[in-house]
């Protein structure tokens, strides 16, 4: 099987894509995974902030009676915001999740797709190698048959025949 080099592969402009794309994708899926790594600790700080904002107002609406429909809405409205806060977390990392998976999937398949590239490559090569080796043998053979028929000619003029 002949292998070409690395660089003989890379001007090939399919592969030229492929690698483009999957930096660009390695690229995409390490700032996903700089974010997923940070993003827990930044979105539980939110929630534990929101958390502490519910409390609060729900504690002032138990020690003010007097003022409990007004206390009651400011503690709802900040536990909505805490709902939502965590809903928002959860929701931002499953869409996070699932972009890093299919960025990996998309590189895996780009890496198929360059092996699948390579290997068309060596066919093609292969094949016109057997051609051109084809072509030498019939080449070679065609010499052999104009020799081995000079040589007979030569025999026959020796032996008085021709």
């Amino acid at each position: 099987m002949i292998t070409m080099s690395e660089e003989e592969y890379r001007q090939d402009k399919k592969i030229r894509k492929i690698d483009e794309d999957s930096l660009k994708f390695t690229g995409r899926m390490k700032q996903i995974e700089a974010e997923l790594s940070g993003i827990e600790q930044r979105l539980d700080a939110e929630v534990e902030r929101q958390r502490a904002v519910a409390i609060s107002k729900k504690e002032s609406y138990e020690q003010f009676r007097r003022q409990a429909q007004a206390a009651e809405q400011d503690w709802k409205a900040a536990d909505k915001l805490f709902q939502k806060a965590k809903k928002d977390k959860q929701q931002t990392i499953r869409n996070l999740e699932k972009e890093h998976k299919t960025l990996r999937k998309r590189i895996e398949d780009a890496k198929k797709a360059r092996t699948k590239r390579i290997s068309e490559i060596e066919k093609t090569k292969q094949k016109e190698i057997e051609k051109a080796k084809q072509a030498k043998a019939k080449e070679m053979e065609q010499l052999k048959q104009q020799e081995v028929q000079k040589t007979e000619e030569e025999k026959k003029r020796e032996l008085g025949m021709s």
